[in-house]
């Protein structure tokens, strides 16, 4: 047999071994619906059987930070896919023929062959914005009138045309990648090179929240949504970032259950109108939306879950709470008169409140502490998870009410490993345990916090970078044998529930250092009925793992408790 006939009959076997393309077109759609739209491309080109694979995926997917590597191409000419191999010498496709490619590329497969399946979803989340091109507007119009032409019977839209942190603080903002942040062309501001702090910065007020106003929208604000064809009753979820509404006086989505605004520029009036326009909203979103000042929701009766995340502005919030279940806040202590609830008995089951440095300062003064527990009071009767999040773990909540129907409880801010009283913060735990009498389940979320905000080196926060090794010698594990870790039993008592009641406890990025270790100890040689222990650690050297993982595993009372350790 000559080598070419070698090389048939081994292509043939592998045919005859590929069974992912045996499978039918519903199965092997539905299988690629979970891949972005480039990954698509790709796999398409893997196989003749997969040449005309786009017409039967459900989902069209672009999740990126920057321009992809190489160039993707969907068109079929004489039953062979075309495919650059020179694409080393040309620059790569934009984002929007991505998009654009694989939409429209789902109406190309051949007779008798049937149409596209109906479209589910259509997501677009770009770190590159599209820019001022009319024509690329005129694109993202394009790809919503398709998407809204060819909807299947629950169409979920996400339109995010640029990526930005929610607030644009300097703890929050070292940590992602310049073009995650800033606008395409962006320069990195001139430097010092002894402190590599941005010159001629005046932000000696503290004043570096991102308000999300009309003056933070330069450069990405220009997109307006075309409500045109919205009146599409297969329209489900809808979720917008980084572009303007604009809503029409007579807009009607009444079959839209999800929405989901980011960063809009538009006057409150506007935003109101769009959800005044959605009455059976069952999940809202605002997310920085620094133009709304009040916000009602007696028309949405049917309202499940409300999240409000750094919408600083806003000032009062009505609920109509009768299917209401979930609640999520993030910002500033909210006034005494911030949130209104009408229409019967409260009925929150999951209650998120995040009020981290992130945005405003710690809550400290004697009238902060004081609104933020007549707003947490709102929810003590029903809530069984409960997320409370600010700067110093625990420390702003030490008053909290007693919460007697809680069964989970999640803990998240920062523990220092260098502190003045590193018993501080078992100390607030404790106190918060103490309003848990009831609590099964608790899990901790140790953050970290930046030596100096005020300072950027790429070199230590751009891991893309680095080597393993600097990597290793960057870690922030920390083990120390000779320190003390036994908590002042004058300052912290053990609360009830840990004896009687909980029984998993979850340690999310754990460090160690004193104050962190004194908090776990504390915790887990005082719960004796504990079941389930789960332990992920932060980057760092093995051996620094091993040493804390066997500590705790020294702590546990309790000698049929499971550990898991990551």
């Amino acid at each position: 047999m000559s080598h070419s006939h070698q090389i048939v009959e081994l292509e043939r076997e592998r045919e005859r071994d590929d069974r992912l393309s045996s499978l039918s077109d519903v199965v092997l759609g539905h299988i690629l619906s979970f891949l972005d739209a480039d990954e698509i491309g790709r796999a398409a080109a893997l196989s003749r059987r997969w040449r005309d694979v786009l017409a039967i995926v459900h989902t069209v997917s672009l999740d990126m930070d920057e321009q992809p590597k190489r160039p993707i191409i969907y068109d079929v000419v004489d039953d062979d896919l075309i495919y650059s191999t020179e694409y080393i010498n040309h620059p790569p496709a934009p984002l929007s023929s991505i998009v654009t490619g694989a939409l429209f590329g789902r109406s190309r497969r051949p007779a008798p062959a049937p149409g596209p399946v109906p479209l589910r979803a259509l997501r677009v989340c770009l770190g590159v914005r599209l820019g001022y091109n009319p024509d690329q507007k005129t694109t993202v119009d394009q790809w919503v009138t398709y998407a809204l032409k060819h909807a299947g019977p629950d169409l979920e839209l996400d339109l995010r045309l640029g990526r930005d942190p929610i607030c644009k603080h300097p703890d929050r903002a070292a940590h992602a990648r310049p073009y995650e942040v800033k606008a395409v062309g962006w320069k990195p501001p001139e430097t010092n090179a002894d402190d590599h702090s941005p010159l001629g910065t005046d932000d000696d007020d503290g004043d570096d929240v991102g308000s999300s106003s009309e003056e933070n929208f330069r450069g990405y604000g220009e997109y307006t949504v075309p409500w045109g064809g919205f009146s599409c009753p297969a329209l489900r979820s809808l979720r917008l970032g980084a572009c303007r509404i604009s809503p029409p006086a007579a807009l009607s989505m009444p079959w839209l259950e999800a929405l989901r605004l980011t960063q809009v520029p538009d006057e409150e009036e506007h935003v109101q109108r769009l959800i005044f326009a959605c009455p059976h909203l069952v999940d809202l979103t605002l997310e920085a939306c620094g133009t709304v000042t009040t916000l009602s929701l007696l028309g949405n009766t049917r309202l499940g879950s409300l999240a409000l995340r750094c919408c600083h502005k806003l000032a009062t919030v009505v609920i109509n709470k009768p299917e209401l279940r979930s609640f999520e806040y993030r910002g500033a202590v909210p006034g005494h008169s911030f949130l209104t609830m009408v229409g019967g008995s409260p009925s929150i089951m999951s209650f998120k409140v995040d009020i981290r440095a992130i945005c405003v300062g710690e809550a400290t003064s004697e009238e902060e502490l004081s609104k933020l527990d007549s707003f947490v009071q709102q929810f003590v009767s029903t809530t069984k998870h409960l997320h409370l999040s600010c700067a110093f773990m625990g420390s702003s909540f030490a008053r909290l009410p007693a919460f007697t129907s809680l069964r989970h409880l999640q803990l998240i801010g920062h523990v220092p490993r260098d502190s003045d009283d590193p018993a501080a913060a078992a100390a607030a735990t404790s106190k918060i345990l103490w309003k848990t009498p009831n609590l099964e389940t608790l899990s901790l979320l140790f953050e970290v916090k930046r030596r100096n905000p005020n300072k950027y080196d790429p070199k230590e926060y751009d891991r893309g970078d680095r080597s393993e090794g600097q990597l290793l010698d960057a870690h922030l594990l920390n083990c120390n044998k000779y320190d003390s870790l036994d908590v002042p039993a004058s300052s912290v008592t053990v609360p009830a529930c840990l004896s009687s009641r909980v029984r998993k406890i979850n340690l999310l990025h754990y460090q160690g250092g004193r104050a962190q270790r004194m908090l776990v100890r504390f915790l887990v040689r005082n719960t004796e009925v504990l079941e389930k222990l789960y332990c992920g650690f932060a980057e760092g050297p093995l051996w620094i793992q091993m040493e804390l993982k066997r500590e705790i595993e020294r702590w546990a009372v309790n000698g049929k408790t499971s550990t898991e350790f990551r």
